[in-house]
């Protein structure tokens, strides 16, 4: 994962942003700000960050002003995908956050510990993604999968459907579900899967795999070994 990665902070707080701006800037990061939600829009336009830090209310005090939820609507409706993380201090936000296309929820005040492995780990399956799609585009493979008789994988613009319902998912479970697809009927193991799919540093987290493959089959409301298969003593694999 490239730690130069582009990381937008919106927040109409200026303690905040400034302390986003601080700590993500430790990391490696190249962090810009926006405190409404109209510059958010111009400064994804301008400077297309890797990732978007996006407060769900934006400034209270102006109603008439675009809410981080219109934001995160208007954003996920782009050509170009960017991953949305949502900060708020209102968890009962979560639900209508990740339904509008946010990939996670981070409850203010954070713990630097879960922000920092949540950003890492979604700039990570994001650059798996892209360079996914860029082979693919360059062995003149369809960027379009599918996966049993109704799921249908769009790489190249992140986007998931059953049945021609939009099915949001986090990168890691997009990429683990585009990987699969494209080795039907292969098995693979946990720790083979994660040096795929995550990035290194979740090497030898083996169990995350099994929560992500959950996390799947509930979202694509797939009954236990319908399509993602359990090889038991292996891994799993995606049935054709």
């Amino acid at each position: 994962m490239d730690d130069q990665a582009r990381i937008l902070v919106v927040d109409d707080e200026e303690a905040i942003r400034s302390a986003l701006t601080t700590f993500l800037g430790r990391m490696g990061f190249q962090v810009r700000t926006a405190s409404t939600g109209e510059a958010a829009l111009a400064a994804v336009e301008a400077e297309e960050p890797d990732l978007v830090l996006l407060d769900v209310v934006l400034d209270e005090a102006n109603p008439g002003n675009l809410s981080g939820i219109e934001v995160c609507r208007r954003l996920r409706k782009r050509e170009r995908f960017v991953p949305i993380i949502m900060l708020t201090s209102y968890p009962e936000w979560q639900v209508e956050s990740l339904g509008q296309g946010a990939i996670a929820f981070i409850t203010k005040p954070w713990d630097n510990n879960a922000l920092a492995t949540q950003v890492r780990a979604t700039l990570g399956a994001v650059q798996h993604i892209r360079r996914e799609a860029s082979q693919a585009t360059a062995a003149q493979q369809s960027n379009l999968l599918r996966a049993g008789a109704d799921i249908q994988i769009d790489v190249e613009h992140f986007r998931v459907t059953r049945a021609g319902q939009s099915i949001d998912l986090t990168p890691i479970e997009f990429a683990l579900l585009a990987f699969l697809a494209r080795h039907p009927n292969r098995p693979f193991t946990r720790e083979q899967l994660l040096n795929h799919v995550w990035d290194t540093t979740w090497a030898g987290y083996e169990r995350t795999v099994d929560r992500h493959v959950a996390a799947l089959r509930r979202k694509l409301k797939l009954e236990r070994d319908e399509l993602i298969e359990t090889v038991h003593g292996l891994g799993y694999q995606l049935s054709g």
